[in-house]
């Protein structure tokens, strides 16, 4: 059975093309929107990455990821941001990576090989 990332994004064409990367590389994916859905989609389905969709900076998408850290059955799944923020050093501790958009396919599967995750 293929290992399963969680999209968490509003935007179906960021979804979309998430989904289109990570099925190519051998993954399963789930989908939410964002908030309590993707909270409660990454308790139960405990995939090996959670990319969360960040289009425009707010308290709310950084509570996410606050307490899918704070949470002992989330804590250690890594989070991607997929974001327009150009500056990396921006993000809140507890970001595992970071995906540009209009990221390319190899900068997606770059981004799973750092992170250690795989089919």
């Amino acid at each position: 059975m293929a290992k399963t990332i969680l999209l968490a994004a509003n935007d179906p064409h960021i979804a979309y093309l998430l989904q289109r990367y990570a099925e190519g590389s051998g993954f399963e994916t789930v989908q939410t929107g964002q908030g309590r859905a993707a909270l409660d989609l990454a308790r139960e389905a405990q995939p090996a990455l959670i990319i969360l969709e960040l289009a425009q900076p707010s308290a709310t998408r950084w509570r996410v990821l606050n307490r899918l850290k704070a949470e002992p059955q989330t804590q250690d799944i890594p989070v991607v941001v997929y974001s327009f923020l150009d500056d990396e050093s921006s993000l809140q501790p507890g970001v595992a990576g970071y995906l540009k958009t209009s990221v390319l396919y190899d900068d997606f599967l770059t981004m799973l090989d750092k992170l250690g995750v795989h089919p």
